[in-house]
């Protein structure tokens, strides 16, 4: 008989929505008010009572690289351990945390201690829900391929996840920094500059990435990791990616004081920021209507 795969304790089944955090940078307050505005906990942070079917994700950069914050390291793990059996939470590594993990290896960061770092160490690099790809920066040719290459092995593009781990903790690769003999793979300074670039077939990366994205059955991109002014934005590239919407998700939650958005199966994107709720008239109608969306009970 075929070996089963061992679900995590974080793993949830056909969740109707994701809740998703970018570049939160070791702002506790952040995440705890993002969370909930929209419902899926109380004011101290705790999952609500009653919560259905909703996946929390974190796009990466939740810690600070120079100083990663205990408390915020705590509450996620507390977080995971405590998601309701229809809801779960699902935080991936960003260069910040990369930069950690290799701060560690070379000495430093001892206070974090070894369950702490196993938790940053044993989080995933990409999720994927319906038809959305999350991952902390923009897709770039190489990591796409590389996925393709990995899903003739592994069907489900999430069993991957440690196939991906090992290729950039353990492997010939680098994720968003150079590091000397190993190849860059997720990282562009310049997105619209990049997916305008032509291969040496002719053909702009844009249109590429466009392809490759659709045969990963993918229509929707979320990512951080490029700071936006207060906002999110998911037309920067448009014009670059046919038939792909790529949404930059990191405004800044630091300064704007709330960031997030919800994604559905489909991909379709509500924004969770502080110009939405002025528009919806304040806090507690903005809250109302999201939580609406949700299904949760106000």
């Amino acid at each position: 008989m075929p070996k089963k795969h061992a679900k995590r304790h974080d793993e949830v089944d056909q969740p109707r929505f994701a809740v998703v955090l970018s570049d939160t940078d070791n702002d506790l307050r952040a995440v705890k008010y993002a969370l909930h505005i929209v419902g899926v906990c109380n004011r101290e942070g705790e999952w609500r009572k009653g919560i259905d079917g909703i996946r929390v994700i974190h796009t990466g950069d939740w810690l600070n690289k120079w100083e990663p914050s205990l408390e915020m390291l705590d509450y996620f793990m507390r977080l995971s351990r405590s998601a309701p059996k229809s809801c779960g939470l699902t935080i991936l590594n960003g260069n910040h945390e990369l930069e950690i993990l290799h701060r560690v290896e070379n000495g430093e960061y001892a206070y974090l201690g070894e369950k702490r770092v196993s938790f940053i160490r044993s989080r995933d690099l990409l999720h994927v829900f319906g038809k959305t790809l999350f991952l902390h920066g923009y897709p770039t040719l190489h990591l796409l391929r590389f996925l393709l290459q990995i899903r003739e092995e592994k069907k489900e593009l999430n069993r991957f996840n440690e196939r991906v781990r090992k290729a950039f903790y353990e492997g010939h690769h680098a994720l968003f920094r150079n590091e000397e003999g190993k190849v860059l793979m997720g990282n562009i300074k310049k997105a619209r500059h990049y997916y305008q670039e032509r291969s040496h077939d002719g053909e702009k990366r844009g249109v590429k990435i466009s392809r490759l994205l659709k045969e990963l059955d993918i229509l929707t991109v979320v990512h951080g990791h490029r700071p936006n002014i207060l906002v999110q934005k998911d037309e920067a590239v448009e014009m670059e990616t046919p038939g792909i919407r790529i949404v930059n998700n990191d405004n800044q939650p630091k300064k704007s004081l709330l960031g997030a958005a919800i994604v559905d199966r489909k991909g379709e994107v509500i924004f969770v920021n502080a110009r939405e709720m002025y528009w919806q008239g304040g806090e507690e109608t903005f809250r109302k209507r999201i939580r609406k969306i949700l299904g949760i009970h106000p």
